[in-house]
């Protein structure tokens, strides 16, 4: 008897200690409209109401800032009654955004993910920078029926280095 109360104490312990070192490396963010946890390893910066996160080990004070980066933003993209979801995603990604040039695009819609129904990965090209970079976005229908993203966007060759993060980011969101 006196084993299985050894045993027990010492599996629980190991699972107190795990969850406490997860813990400690992430951090919480909370507003009202939602809460994340996020990587110690990264910071949250942003203002007037955006809020995005990025690694601390390629913080700059450059145009980089705005574009390497993990967006919790609400961005609401409309769908009018009885358009397809499919063609108002290859309307939105065709449209190349602010500083802009050149972008290729995926769109793949997620069947077994219940957070996210789509997925869009580009490659995009800015006019002030001479790199590629690599953008997911995953979306859903929020409550007023209107499709609303989250994405992580990163220069191509750091894309895959920092990837489990800004999932880690990404699927931790909760709405409030």
């Amino acid at each position: 008897m006196k084993h299985k109360i050894y045993v027990l104490l010492a599996l629980f312990l190991i699972i107190f200690s795990f969850s406490k070192a997860q813990n400690n490396k992430t951090k919480i963010f909370k507003n009202k409209h939602l809460k994340v946890e996020y990587p110690k390893t990264w910071f949250k910066f942003g203002a007037i109401g955006y809020v995005y996160f990025i690694p601390k080990t390629i913080r700059k004070n450059t145009f980089e800032n705005e574009v390497e980066h993990v967006s919790i933003n609400k961005n609401i993209i409309p769908i009018n009654n009885g358009e397809n979801v499919e063609n108002v995603l290859k309307n939105y990604s065709s449209v190349l955004m602010r500083n802009e040039i050149k972008k290729t695009f995926e769109i793949v819609k997620l069947e077994s993910y219940s957070k996210f129904i789509y997925k869009i990965t580009s490659s995009v090209i800015y006019n002030s920078i001479d790199e590629i970079y690599k953008r997911v976005e995953y979306f859903f229908i929020n409550k007023d029926e209107a499709l609303e993203n989250y994405r992580y966007q990163m220069r191509e060759g750091l894309f895959d280095k920092y990837y489990d993060d800004a999932m880690l980011i990404i699927n931790s969101i909760e709405k409030r």
